[in-house]
């Protein structure tokens, strides 16, 4: 068992094992002796033996009538493994080459299944949050719940994280809000709103106003939905090009109609 596991680990084929391993024990056999040993049919057993010979790791001759086959000597394997390693190293230069090539055929239909991640808790919402922090080059566009990050005593939070989002990241923020004096003051306390780091359009239709119940961000290649609510905070990311790249357009659209 143990040699039939090590030749099926340098390539033969389970039948191959089996073959080469009976002719190992009774020397020169006939087909038909070697099918009914190892326990194989006629046809499949000639193919397999057609295999072997092929691959220079049996021989055959006649006696007779009859066409026998033996096992080569041992040290056939080794040849048959440099000639393995031989077409592996052929196959993989030109495997390598072609890389280029098979990317360029990827790139044209690339698509990868979205990719959703639950973050539960008040930890959860701001690893959510800071992960935006992560993309580089990119503008930042939200739905800025900020009336519930205040309402829910987050407020140094948001703070902080501004400060990163400016200072260190220098990443540009888009966001919408509800319009109300706390929201207005918030802003006008802790922002510099000519820094060119920070959009905001004041949505003033309360009607409009349920766009804020959960936050949304959008970044890069993903979409983020956090919710505040005390008790039932958690967030969920989104990883797909798609519908980032959806929901930055549904953005913009009502971004230019808020802001006229």
């Amino acid at each position: 068992m143990l040699l039939h596991e090590k030749l099926k680990q340098i390539g033969f084929t389970d039948n191959e094992a089996k073959i080469y391993i009976e002719l190992l024990k009774i020397g020169p056999q006939g087909a038909s002796i070697l099918a009914k040993r190892a326990g194989l049919n006629r046809s499949t057993s000639y193919s397999i033996i057609k295999s072997l010979v092929k691959k220079g790791l049996i021989c055959s001759y006649k006696s007779g009538n009859v066409k026998r086959y033996m096992a080569n000597d041992p040290n056939v394997l080794v040849a048959y493994l440099d000639r393995q390693q031989r077409k592996f190293e052929y196959n993989r230069s030109q495997i390598l080459t072609a890389i280029p090539y098979i990317r360029s055929i990827q790139s044209a239909f690339d698509f990868r299944k979205p990719v959703v991640s639950y973050f539960e808790g008040v930890r959860g919402v701001m690893h959510v949050m800071y992960d935006a922090l992560e993309e580089k080059d990119v503008v930042f566009y939200c739905y800025l719940s900020i009336d519930k990050w205040l309402k829910f005593g987050y407020e140094d939070s948001l703070i902080s994280y501004k400060n990163s989002r400016i200072s260190k990241k220098k990443m540009k923020l888009k966001a919408l809000t509800p319009d109300t004096p706390e929201v207005r003051a918030f802003f006008d306390k802790n922002y510099n709103m000519n820094d060119g780091y920070t959009e905001v359009v004041y949505v003033k239709d309360r009607s409009m106003w349920g766009i804020f119940d959960s936050e949304m961000n959008i970044y890069g290649d993903k979409v983020a939905l956090l919710h505040f609510d005390k008790g039932e905070e958690y967030g969920v990311m989104i990883e797909s090009r798609e519908i980032a790249a959806m929901q930055r357009h549904i953005f913009q659209i009502v971004w230019d109609g808020f802001n006229r």
